[in-house]
């Protein structure tokens, strides 16, 4: 007895139909259009980026107050935002820096702390990092990326790519 065998039908939904029309750009055309599009707003990005860090700095390096969970909680928005940029526009070495202070200032408010030293250590090496500022030689670049990652692995808080099950994401960070 032969098996009948079986049809299966997939729904139409608009995206579908759309692909499907004549017309439009080559794909090619399309990713050469997004990258200059992209390109044209690196100089708005580096100065977000640059804004970012100033903020973590005023945070990090003002004396006269305390490091309590709302300043760590600044620090971590600003962090984040520099790691979205510094992702989008090629700067691998600032976005793991940055990567690293979300993964420290995260772990510290989960863990109650209120080091400032790690954070402005992490903010200082951001600064460097910095588009418009210095370039730096890959093998100091290298070396300021293993020491911050010391200061991580001490505190050993893991990393809230890994933590969120986005190992991708950790992968791509790796300098």
């Amino acid at each position: 007895m032969a098996k009948a065998k079986k049809k299966v039908f997939f729904p139409t939904i608009r995206l579908a139909e759309l692909a499907a029309r004549p017309g439009g750009l080559l794909r090619d055309d399309a990713v050469d259009a997004a990258a200059r599009s992209l390109e044209s707003m690196r100089a708005e990005a580096d100065g977000a980026i640059r804004a970012a860090i100033a903020a973590m700095e005023e945070i990090a390096f003002d004396a006269g107050r305390g490091l309590d969970a709302e300043r760590i909680s600044a620090v971590l928005k600003h962090a984040d935002q520099v790691v979205t940029l510094a992702g989008m526009f090629g700067y691998a070495a600032l976005d793991t820096a940055a990567r690293s202070l979300c993964d420290l200032a995260d772990g510290l408010l989960r863990a109650g702390l209120h080091d400032r030293a790690p954070i402005a250590v992490h903010v200082q090496t951001m600064h460097l990092l910095a588009p418009g500022t210095m370039a730096l030689s890959a093998g100091h670049t290298t070396q300021m990326l293993a020491e911050l990652a010391k200061v991580t692995d001490h505190f050993k808080f893991g990393s809230l790519a890994e933590a969120a099950g986005q190992d991708e994401f950790v992968a791509a960070a790796a300098p």
